[in-house]
């Protein structure tokens, strides 16, 4: 113990590691409780000292929640949502941020660019009733069509794949691929596209997460209960039992799993994409 705190280097890091278990500890607290509230009865999240441990009102407080929906509807839809959205999303963005990428001195390039990112800077809340009219001439509205096919196109997925691909693949790989007859298309799936996973996995999740936990578009064009999303669920549930909080507790920790599982499962990729940016 005496030599580890001699060693100034080893003293920071030590310091440093407890600091930052402290902070982790601060902000996994309001999660922990979240869990505990969901297996206690109403007395007993008002109490002081608040419980501290799990108790035995899950399966009381999981029939409450029944009694305004079923538990799990709400998770499905949204995973009926997430999955095509963030597939076509990454697809669509890679094949636009590779074009705009690899074909620079195309006259239409700083053109297409400049709109791209001109997108940025407009809230989607600003056309939400030009968005609410054309769904509704389409026939679209009360279904998941608006919140997938329109959302396909994103502004900033193809940013940040026009970023990611320019500063992953240098130009001197497009012109090995063309000196072997390789054209645009195989050039990205056989050549870019396995450099460019990270990336794509990161754009996945944030595409995943941010679509997981939508509310205002949801809340325009969903009028059916049985179709409601996660957060519109929960909104459901709040209006219906506002003063339950321990069965909002579990419906609120109900929809978080399975965005914890997505995540555990593409954090490596996704912290890779967010720090890599070199041919390796």
């Amino acid at each position: 113990m005496r030599q580890l705190w001699a060693n100034s280097e080893r003293r920071w890091n030590l310091i440093l590691t407890i600091g930052l278990l402290l902070l982790s500890l601060i902000f996994v607290m309001p999660l922990y409780w979240t869990a505990v509230f969901a297996t206690r009865s109403l007395a007993e999240v008002f109490q002081f000292p608040p419980p501290l441990w799990f108790g035995d009102q899950l399966m009381e407080n999981y029939s409450r929640i029944a009694d305004v929906f079923p538990p799990l509807r709400p998770v499905w839809n949204s995973i009926a949502v997430v999955v095509p959205k963030t597939i076509g999303l990454v697809l669509v963005s890679s094949f636009a941020g590779y074009g705009l990428a690899r074909y620079t001195g195309r006259p239409s390039h700083k053109f297409l660019l400049a709109v791209t990112f001109a997108t940025l800077f407009f809230p989607p809340s600003l056309a939400l009733i030009p968005f609410f009219l054309q769904m509704s001439w389409l026939g679209w509205l009360n279904t998941f069509w608006p919140l997938i096919v329109p959302a396909i196109a994103s502004g900033f997925g193809v940013v940040w794949m026009y970023t990611y691909i320019g500063s992953s693949i240098p130009v001197e790989l497009y012109e090995a691929a063309e000196m072997d007859n390789s054209g645009p298309i195989a050039t990205f799936w056989f050549v870019v596209l396995p450099i460019i996973r990270p990336g794509l996995a990161a754009l996945g999740v944030w595409t995943l997460i941010s679509t997981w936990n939508e509310f205002q578009i949801p809340l325009v064009v969903l009028a059916d209960g049985a179709k409601f999303t996660v957060p519109l669920a929960l909104t459901l549930l709040s209006r219906t039992h506002f003063s339950d909080t321990p069965a909002v507790m579990l419906a609120t920790l109900i929809g978080l799993v399975p965005v914890f599982i997505l995540f555990a499962l593409l954090s490596r990729q996704f912290i890779a994409g967010l720090t890599s940016g070199a041919v390796k």
